[in-house]
């Protein structure tokens, strides 16, 4: 049944490029990037010691791809890279990927405004001190994501990104045991403000 789903989803934004793109309009790339933040991240292990109980903010920064298939839609995808969240018994690295569709109006002066959703994974490098040994390993989880913003082009290739996100991350289980306290999905909003180069 997943993979129906799976294949269904594919067929859907095939079908849209497909038609995006016989379109008589012109298309292009966009490279962006960009400074992020993203706010109320917070983490229950199921185990206090091992908590960052307090929602904090992460700061980051990252890059996009972006196809212009027409006008009103692109296919994107971005990378984006956050600040460790530590304590003295461990610190977690996260690196988020999404892709997906963008639907936009057609500029208008220099502003385009768009709305956006994706899906992708979060990869988590995670340094833990469990009694006197400590661990290194990686965690993999989903990631969704929607929201979206405003770009100004000062000129045909060179412009600014505003962006408002929710994005939605699987948590790791960091004490190898699925405690039954365990948080396993975090929320909150995202940030970014930076740069486009459109060719």
């Amino acid at each position: 049944m997943k993979s129906a789903n799976c294949a269904l989803l594919l067929s859907v934004i095939l079908c849209t490029a497909v038609y995006a793109s016989a379109q008589d309009e012109e298309t292009s790339t966009e490279i962006q990037g960009y400074f992020r933040t993203y706010r109320n991240f917070s983490y229950d292990s199921g185990d206090s010691y091992y908590n960052f109980s307090s929602p904090m903010k992460l700061n980051g920064g990252g890059f996009s791809l972006a196809r212009n298939f027409a006008p009103w839609f692109a296919m994107w995808t971005e990378l984006s890279f956050y600040g460790s969240p530590e304590k003295d018994s461990f610190k977690i690295g996260i690196i988020n990927n999404q892709q997906g569709l963008r639907f936009q109006t057609r500029q208008h002066g220099p502003f385009r405004f768009y709305v956006k959703g994706g899906i992708g994974f979060t990869r988590y490098s995670i340094d833990l001190v469990l009694a006197t040994q400590g661990f290194s390993y990686g965690d993999t989880s989903l990631s969704l994501g929607y929201g979206g913003g405003a770009q100004v082009w000062m000129n045909k290739n060179f412009g600014l990104v505003f962006d408002v996100s929710h994005t939605l991350m699987g948590l790791p289980n960091l004490l190898f045991a699925d405690l039954p306290d365990r948080e396993k999905y975090d929320s909150g909003l995202t940030y970014s403000t930076g740069f486009a180069v459109r060719f």
